[in-house]
């Protein structure tokens, strides 16, 4: 039963409650012909008569399917006049589906206006993945295409549902979610408390469509493996889920966004693509999309278009993926033979490079290592000692540049020299030198970085011998920085605040020690204390699912102002820490009142769903130019000057250095 698989019950019922503007008993998607066509298309008994009587007890209905068969896109030389007559000619399943999506197009679509949420694009999205899912299920021999026909259109129901009928409509989720850059399932939940796929799925169940139709909609964003169905059951699902990744490879995902959507590894395990002839499909897919969308005045991309959409998606699957954070593959390597005692790149590194310096008398040493994401080499420590934060101008390189002797380095994972030849003159000029060698810095076959050795001076190339020696020990210097980098991952993991995703109470200590200790270089830098006002009304009223909600809200909010380079932690409770690095006082005060006013701005668009509770927050500043002995008393300066803001009205900022006067207002 579907109901099994969606779960009714009374807590997720007041969910739906909450999330809608009207009761779900007072919510219809289309006239009740079109959910009774939806019921009897599951039994073999059905007719032709039944079919066409069904349609009939709908006059507008009835003339609309008359329009859309006597249209260009069934190309019937005489006019067809009666209902009957159209099931005749078109057949059951073809009636079946032009009847369906006129239905809901007429009821949920057609009433579009240009906000965020484009009910027209949603529109072909939901066409095609019912075309797809038809076809798919053709090809695997499905006994009733025609249901994955209806389980694809209705797919991504609960988005135009909450579109519709929402407290909160999806077009004001879209224009909020660019604060986190995504739109997943967990930032729907968080916004109007339940996601589109079980929203639709619950509605849907209440309305007694076909259990397919529920599946498909509960689970086409989810792993299949827990969710227990035979596989015939999880197989309608993987079609459905496959249909829509394909439609949005296409460049027609429900939303204009290239956010992916979730594919569940067991889909590829049900389908097996040699049989799909996916060939065949889109193109009789793109035929029929072609066609019926004349009849709907849509334009559907062209076969040219739909190979640049196809360009358009690889590249953002691969900029994602290079964004990605690498899950840990394998526990830090245990070396015998490795020197270093500290697991801070800043000590070993330094250390190496001096020892090889003093024990091969070399003037130069340069180590540059691999950043991924942006597929570059950048320099990071260096003897002489690079100027403070590393990468010396315009020492860098990206990999699509490399050339020369460097590429032979890389290639044979040797150490080479390298000399003035036309491909090699790029990267000599950056080093300054007419000749140099480089060593792989290597761990278990991975590249970590490469070692350079030059003089500018006497422009002498090191010793053969010398680079043998050095090779031995870059290999060891390759186990630390792994070592470093997996540790910093773990590090990373266990200060993670595991509700917010923020760093933790823990991380914000080691942050506010790092960045004091710095104090001494002078650079100094300004933290802030932000607490939710009337938190514990949240939880009280709603409950502490909902005040979950309200820390994920106002964490995601703040992530989304905060700079690369800044600190965003959760303080504890309903507090959180930013701090600012190098900023002025005037700069952490307009930092702070643009967390402000934007926690404010979306506390009043989810007014909705937190009636009677405002969502907004008191913000403390301080900053370190005021000559705080340590972290305590300056922590304590930010947290007197959050009281002052709380006690003075709430919603607004207030500094330390201006006790008694407040930033902004509510």
């Amino acid at each position: 039963m579907a109901e099994d698989v969606v779960g009714a019950n009374p807590q997720t019922q007041s969910i739906v409650h909450q999330a809608l503007r009207c009761p779900v008993g007072a919510l219809q998607p289309a006239p009740a012909a079109a959910l009774k066509l939806l019921q009897v298309t599951r039994s073999e008994n059905t007719g032709l008569d039944e079919i066409a009587q069904l349609i009939e007890t709908e006059p507008a209905l009835a003339a609309k399917v008359l329009k859309l068969v006597n249209s260009a896109y069934y190309g019937f030389p005489q006019r067809i006049p009666s209902i009957h007559r159209a099931a005749t000619l078109l057949g059951l399943s073809t009636l079946r589906q032009a009847t369906l999506h006129l239905f809901f197009y007429e009821s949920m679509i057609q009433s579009d206006t240009k906000r965020a949420f484009d009910r027209l694009f949603f529109w072909q999205h939901s066409l095609l993945v019912a075309i797809l899912s038809r076809g798919i299920a053709e090809r695997l021999g499905h006994e009733d295409p025609d249901e994955l026909y209806a389980a694809g259109l209705l797919h991504d129901l609960g988005k135009v549902i909450l579109e519709s009928h929402g407290k909160l409509s999806y077009s004001e989720f879209l224009s909020t979610a660019g604060t986190s850059g995504k739109a997943t399932g967990d930032d729907e939940r968080l916004f109007f408390g339940i996601a589109h796929d079980r929203l639709g799925a619950l509605l849907s169940e209440t309305w007694g469509l076909p259990d397919v139709v529920c599946r498909a909609q509960a689970l086409h964003h989810c792993g299949l493996a827990e969710s227990h169905l035979e596989r015939p059951q999880a197989q309608e699902v993987a079609i459905v889920a496959l249909a829509d990744f394909i439609a949005w490879t296409q460049g027609l995902g429900s939303v204009r966004t290239y956010t992916s959507p979730s594919l569940a590894p067991e889909v590829l395990e049900l389908i097996e693509l040699e049989q799909l002839g996916l060939a065949d499909l889109l193109s009789t897919a793109d035929q029929e999309m072609t066609e019926i969308a004349t009849f709907y005045g849509l334009r559907f991309p062209s076969p040219l278009q739909l190979r640049a959409n196809v360009v358009t998606t690889a590249l953002a699957l691969v900029n994602a993926s290079q964004s990605a954070t690498h899950p840990v593959g394998r526990q830090p390597i245990k070396s015998a033979t490795a020197p270093h005692q500290s697991l801070s790149p800043d000590v070993f590194v330094p250390q190496t490079l001096r020892a090889l310096q003093q024990e091969f008398a070399l003037s130069h040493l340069l180590l540059m290592q691999v950043e991924p994401k942006r597929r570059r080499f950048v320099a990071t420590h260096g003897l002489p000692e690079l100027p403070q934060g590393g990468q010396p101008p315009g020492v860098q390189i990206v990999f699509d540049r490399l050339a020369g002797d460097l590429i032979l380095c890389l290639r044979k994972r040797t150490a080479v020299m390298i000399h003035d030849t036309p491909p090699n003159h790029r990267f000599l000029s950056l080093l300054g030198a007419s000749v140099a060698a480089a060593i792989p810095v290597m761990s278990q076959g991975r590249l970590q970085g490469i070692i350079c050795l030059y003089d500018p001076e006497s422009q002498r190339p090191p010793e053969p011998s010398v680079l043998h020696e050095i090779q031995g020990v870059a290999g060891e210097l390759g186990i630390a920085l792994e070592r470093s980098r997996l540790f910093a991952m773990e590090r990373a993991k266990a200060e993670i605040d595991a509700l917010t995703r923020l760093p933790n109470r823990s991380a914000v200590d080691r942050f506010l020690q790092e960045a004091f200790a710095q104090l001494s270089s002078g650079r100094h830098f300004g933290i802030g204390l932000v607490d939710i006002d009337h938190f514990k009304a949240f939880n009280d009223t709603f409950g502490h699912q909902t005040g979950d909600d309200v820390l994920r809200i106002v964490a995601d909010t703040m992530r989304g102002l905060t700079r690369p380079g800044d600190f965003l932690g959760r303080y504890g409770g309903e507090e959180f820490l930013f701090g600012l690095m190098s900023p002025s006082e005037s700069g952490a005060a307009s930092y702070a009142e643009r967390i402000r006013r934007e926690i404010a701005r979306r506390g009043r668009m989810l007014e909705a769903r937190f009636s009677g509770h405002p969502l907004s927050v008191s913000i403390g500043i301080a900053h370190s130019s005021h000559g705080y002995v340590d972290t305590k008393s300056f922590v304590a300066a930010a947290d007197k000057a959050l009281y002052t803001a709380k006690s003075s009205g709430r919603n607004r900022v207030c500094a330390a250095w201006t006790q008694g006067t407040a930033a902004g207002a509510h």
